[in-house]
């Protein structure tokens, strides 16, 4: 059976495109300057404790403190047993696998032989997460990046395994999610990274050694001075002065030390935060104020209905306590960061915070208000977090009652729905000032993540006429929202105007041009992309991105040998398998294309496009068994795909599989009405089992959806003919016989010899 591949219908964007779909263009685009000089310098943080010696070795038990670590034994329980834990979305089995000292994840599929297929292993290297909720495991790359691996462990219930949040899907994204700086930037120290690596961020690269643990500087800011100060025996007052102390500051101040990592208002697509364009990541310092660093944004309506890990901050900030109290309600009025209480000391504490404003109700109320009453039990429950499911945590938003329903209850993680559709306001500060910064960033919170594009993007174009801001990273936002409105050509102008202002970046011309192939203006696209590799020789997106801009131009062995660079740039990156496969599917070359298409499914087995592609090249080469299996495998992870159906219905068709063959047809027009060829396949297996009434139906839709579909025309005649319909019969029959298309000529001509005996 031949089928074909579409040159650009089934292309996943490679590289960048990948990028996009995680929400995170704007790491990629972003120009930040380097962190102002008045942040000092960072000292070894291991250097604290020769000072103070018992604040270190409390606060080194902490969750903070062991936030970030190199893995150990200990931080891996796998069961004895060994017994691989298995996903069911994806079929996919994973397993802890100890060797030579190391651990390693290794995950697997079974394929259509019954054997092993797709398999992947990664050394864990590090472990992010304190354990007391949660332990995600990474993988340090040859290149100094990490990567999250699929499967982790969870403390509740005793400890289990279970996937990360956004990997409970049959379409997880392999084991190569890269851990980006803005992840580093709340889970732990500021690591150091290469030099220029803070201007057109497309990978997150850090140098050795890696903070293990967010250290005593994420509060105190950079502490090189005081420890050279105290090292020489200055003054006390001097010592003091060279460093924050959270606790001397005011108290939005103060606050804002927590709020850097605790304030995100929702997980979901907003954005819920813009760090400004001028600014570097790890450039906060605690006693700036946080809105120097990043504007904070929420839903104009609030995100209260939903629970999230790193909400505590936002909910405290929302509850009657805090309001009432004016700000002097604080993180630390509970938590010492130095050394958090456990058990019923716990209790105890917390329920004398509690009674520093609501002692009168003990004395005077019945229970539960009693004074040894557990108040955060009620009024702060433990429930279970909507984005990461397998995670409970405390209730921050504090109110007379909790919640009603069982709030541990098993969740499911949150499947894909519309994205919010609405104005983003400004929340940290809620009131922004109406500098040209200021309007420039709130503009381009409307339009990051597309959730208001209609009232952001002319507000964001009109502010850039008036302002005409230097930083191009502003025309790049709004070249990526006219992209995403549909808009080509506005996004080919801004990309351009963005790379003028930066032209020694790849990144910048990567992006022009993906936004001048949008267009169709291939050669052109090419000749920024030439530039690209030359400004990065090392770059796979440059490569890879070049190598379709000429596939598209039909040079075909331009295009192959650009990919193959790509990929011995970057052997990790699915895309570009999958494209070279595309190529050399296109130059006729079958099985070096379905060599290709496994190599991306190895890395990312989830993606139904690939599946259909690994499935078409095995049905071009007779292998019908194992395409079936793939296209199944297809439709299974993309329900709605009706172009995989199609594929699959003809498949089956091979096979003899009649039944399976006409289910798959009619669930492929249910997805897509609109499909010529969906209802001539329909049409056609109901034919086939003598519903004429059926067929004529699927077929009249077929030839009216596609009047040029000469084998729906030729199929329709034949039909009609056999219900009677000799003058409906002999018009679409003469129609397929006047119809280019030589087989349904022959067969039309013959039927009408029939009809007519001429």
């Amino acid at each position: 059976m031949e089928a074909k591949i579409p040159r650009t219908g089934l292309l996943v964007a490679a590289l960048m495109g990948a990028l996009v779909g995680a929400g995170v263009w704007w790491r990629m685009h972003a120009q930040r300057t380097a962190p102002p000089q008045t942040a000092g310098r960072y000292a070894d943080p291991a250097v604290c404790a020769d000072c103070h010696p018992d604040i270190a070795a409390t606060y080194a038990k902490t969750g903070m403190g062991r936030a970030f670590h190199r893995v150990r034994t200990q931080d891996i329980s796998w069961p004895a047993s060994g017994k691989p834990y298995h996903h069911a979305a994806s079929d996919t089995f994973f397993q802890m696998v100890q060797r030579d000292g190391a651990w390693f994840q290794r995950r697997w599929q079974i394929g259509f032989d019954g054997k092993e297929t797709n398999v992947d292993e990664k050394r864990v290297d590090y472990v992010l997460g304190s354990g007391n909720h949660a332990r995600t495991f990474l993988h340090l790359t040859e290149k100094g990046t990490l990567q999250e691996l699929p499967l982790g462990w969870y403390a509740e219930k005793s400890g289990y395994w279970a996937m990360n949040p956004g990997y409970d899907r049959a379409d997880y994204a392999g084991s190569v999610r890269p851990i980006y700086y803005e992840c580093m930037a709340c889970h732990n120290g500021y690591p150091r990274i290469p030099q220029g690596e803070h201007k057109d961020v497309n990978q997150a690269i850090y140098l050795q050694p890696l903070p293990e643990g967010i250290d005593c500087q994420r509060c105190h800011g950079p502490g090189q001075k005081h420890v050279d100060l105290a090292s020489a025996g200055a003054a006390v007052e001097a010592v003091r002065a060279a460093i924050v102390n959270p606790a001397r500051l005011n108290q939005d101040r103060q606050i804002e030390v927590c709020l850097q990592c605790h304030l995100e208002t929702s997980n979901e697509k907003l954005p819920y935060a813009v760090v400004r364009l001028d600014r570097a990541q790890f450039s906060y310092v605690p006693g700036q104020p946080l809105s120097g660093y990043e504007l904070i944004f929420n839903r104009s309506q609030g995100n209260l209905n939903n629970f999230e890990v790193a909400q505590a901050g936002y909910r405290l900030r929302e509850s009657q306590c805090f309001l009432k109290s004016a700000g002097k309600l604080r993180c630390t009025s509970c938590h010492n960061p130095h050394d958090i209480p456990h058990g019923p000391q716990a209790i105890t504490h917390y329920n004398q915070v509690c009674l520093g404003c609501h002692q009168a109700v003990t004395a005077s109320a019945t229970a539960p208000h009693t004074a040894d009453a557990n108040c955060v039990s009620c009024h702060m429950p433990k429930r279970r977090t909507d984005d990461a499911v397998h995670v409970v945590m405390t209730e921050h938003l504090i109110s007379r009652r909790p919640p009603p329903g069982d709030l541990l209850a098993d969740k499911s993680e949150r499947p894909e729905t519309q994205p919010y559709q609405g104005e983003v306001v400004p929340y940290y500060p809620a009131k922004v000032a109406s500098t040209q910064d200021d309007q420039l960033t709130v503009a381009v919170a409307q339009v990051r993540e597309q959730s208001n594009l209609k009232v952001g993007l002319p507000q964001l174009a009109s502010l850039i006429e008036k302002y005409h801001p230097e930083s191009p990273s502003y025309y790049a936002e709004l070249a990526q929202g006219y992209g995403a409105a549909g808009d080509a050509a506005s996004a080919v102008k801004y990309f351009e105007e963005a790379s003028k202002r930066d032209p020694d970046s790849a990144n910048r011309l990567i992006q022009w041009a993906d936004a001048l192939g949008g267009t169709g203006q291939w050669p052109l696209a090419e000749e920024k992309l030439r530039r690209a590799t030359e400004l990065a020789p090392d770059d796979p997106a440059a490569w890879g991105k070049l190598g379709w801009a000429l596939w598209q131009q039909n040079k075909a062995a331009e295009a192959q040998a650009a990919l193959t660079k790509a990929i011995s740039l970057g052997p990790e990156v699915p895309d570009l398998y999958n494209n070279l496969g595309l190529v050399l599917w296109g130059v006729g070359d079958r099985a070096a294309a379905e060599k290709q298409f496994r190599a991306a499914l190895r890395i990312q087995p989830g993606v139904a496009e690939w599946r259909l592609n690994l499935g078409r090249a095995l049905a071009s080469q007779g292998q019908l068994a194992e395409a079936s299996f793939q296209m199944e495998q297809s439709v299974r992870f993309k329900p709605s795909y009706a172009e995989a159906r199609l594929d699959y219905a003809r498949v089956l068709t091979d096979l003899n599989r009649p039944d399976d063959a006409e289910k798959q047809a009619k669930l492929a027009v249910e997805a897509d009405p609109r499909s010529g060829a969906g209802h001539e396949i329909y049409g056609a297996l109901l034919y086939g089992r003598g519903d004429l009434s059926g067929a004529s139906r699927e077929l009249a839709d077929a030839v009216q959806l596609q009047p040029q579909d000469w084998r729906a025309q030729y199929e329709l005649g034949i039909v009609l003919a056999r219900q009677g319909d000799r003058a409906g019969a002999i018009q679409h029959l003469t129609a397929a016989a006047q119809g280019p298309d030589p087989n349904a000529r022959a067969a039309a001509e013959q039927a009408l010899h029939g009809l007519t005996g001429r």
